[in-house]
């Protein structure tokens, strides 16, 4: 088993390099944050322990570079630092770290954290192709510094414009549209939809007409993705499919197009509270569409499209319970 090791401190370096080679642990050292980089695509390491404190680049930085990449998000990431601030651990653990020790932890501690993290490595790694070896200049490194910025400001954005539908006080169905409006913008697809399995309903929203054989194949996936996030027991002659406004009329005026189908079809559940409160699903007439960019926008956004959504359920609950309540009062009288 291979191990960096990425510390400005020699003595440090020495000393954590005789503990892991004692215990039968190849290691790699490095001296800043660039160089960790570079050390990390060159030799392929099994495991990375990181200070935060370098030169040329932060560890948190360094470790943000190592977990957004599809290829090494695996390979796990410990912090080792003198900083114990609660801000440190929780940038630490925001950055994507697998554990966050102090320097203090140099003897059985930080073996057993080693040993910890690949084992659950080992859990979720089987048929994983490891990546080639890569020679990355300064240039290469700071590239993608730049291209996990400006991913990051994106999707700030793009979180902040979700959170903004939640202020308004709207009901679910134009929630969900204003919601799958924004998704639109960033995401390529023919149609999507929230399914709310308690309500019994889809809400979807198309981008250009299809057939009405594709409407209906439509949601009889979102049913059968529905059903594989949720204890509810949905059958697709359960949900009632209802277009939100934004998008098009999905039949249009030709009803008589041709059968194509979904051959891209991309799914996230909304948690909330500790439950699944609805399914966003996407769906492309047009194959190998959604890709690992399609998958890392919909965990990024998940949680706050959730959270909006569960807000507008609740808030449609006490509408409909006050209008009953109106009625209920008028009858009495």
């Amino acid at each position: 088993m291979k191990v960096l090791i990425a510390d400005d401190s020699p003595v440090l370096v020495t000393a954590l390099r005789k503990l892991l080679e004692q215990s039968g642990y190849e290691v790699v050292p490095a001296s800043d944050g660039l160089e960790a980089v570079q050390k990390f695509y060159q030799e392929n390491p099994d495991l990375v322990l990181l200070d935060i404190q370098m030169p040329k680049l932060h560890g948190y930085v360094v470790c943000r570079l190592i977990k957004e990449d599809p290829a090494s998000r695996h390979i796990p990431v410990l912090i080792l630092t003198g900083r114990d601030s609660a801000e440190d651990r929780y940038w630490g653990n925001r950055s994507g770290a697998d554990g966050y020790l102090t320097k203090e932890s140099m003897g059985d501690e930080l073996l057993d954290a080693i040993q910890s993290a690949l084992a659950s490595r080992a859990l979720s790694d089987m048929g994983r192709i490891e990546p080639l070896p890569q020679s990355l200049n300064e240039s290469d490194v700071l590239s993608r510094v730049c291209e996990v910025l400006d991913r990051k400001l994106f999707e700030a954005t793009i979180v902040n414009d979700i959170v903004g539908v939640g202020v308004r006080a709207m009901d679910l169905e134009a929630t969900v549209g204003e919601s799958l409006n924004i998704v639109s913008r960033i995401l390529d697809f023919d149609a999507a939809a929230i399914v709310l399995p308690n309500e019994r309903r889809i809400l979807a929203r198309f981008g250009k007409p299809v057939s009405a054989g594709d409407l209906e194949e439509f949601r009889s996936l979102s049913a059968l993705r529905c059903r594989q996030f949720t204890t509810a027991d949905v059958t697709v002659e359960d949900l009632i499919i209802t277009e939100v406004k934004g998008g098009v009329d999905a039949l249009g005026d030709d009803r008589d197009q041709a059968d194509v189908g979904w051959p891209s079809f991309s799914v996230a559940p909304l948690w909330s509270r500790g439950e699944v409160v609805g399914v966003l699903v996407l769906g492309s007439q047009r194959e190998e569409v959604f890709g690992e960019s399609t998958e890392r926008t919909l965990r990024t956004i998940e949680p706050h499209v959730a959270s909006v959504v569960d807000s507008a359920r609740h808030y449609q609950k006490l509408l409909e319970q006050e209008a009953r309540s109106s009625l209920s009062s008028l009858f009495d009288e």
